[in-house]
């Protein structure tokens, strides 16, 4: 059983959580534990004990989460870094290659121009745009 399989099991089907083995219940115990963090941080680090019972600490959410919800919360399905670069960079009309000529030029870190991009976007993009014909006319 995958992950998310594991999760939807824990809030949905308690009959079919009953049947689930131990061993699958401490595979999954490190993510689950994770993920429960998420929204409630002070459980979570009360059952982070190196030599904890793993099966009784799923249990134990299992009847937790089951009290509060009916369903998977919105909140376990959280963006990872990855995705949220891939928005980003959707967002950035201006390609990375740009960017690092830019740096270059001014001698700028990168770090400088992303957070320029971030409280800054309309300015920072205005003068990357102009760069970049700059760069075209070369």
């Amino acid at each position: 059983m995958e992950l998310f399989d594991f999760i939807k099991v824990i809030f949905t089907n308690p009959e079919e959580y009953s049947s689930i083995t131990p061993g699958e219940k401490r595979k999954h115990y490190f993510m689950c534990q994770r993920r429960f963090a998420i929204q409630f941080p002070m459980q979570a680090n009360a059952l982070q004990y190196l030599k904890i019972n793993q099966v009784g600490v799923i249990d134990f959410w299992q009847q937790f989460m089951r009290k509060q919800y009916k369903y998977v919360p919105k909140w376990m399905y959280t963006k990872g870094i990855k995705k949220t670069q891939e928005i980003k960079e959707k967002k950035l009309t201006i390609s990375n290659e740009v960017i690092k000529e830019y740096c270059k030029y001014f001698k700028v870190d990168p770090k400088t121009i992303k957070d320029a991009l971030e409280f800054f976007p309309n300015d920072m993009l205005k003068e990357l745009k102009e760069f970049e014909q700059i760069l075209k006319q070369r």
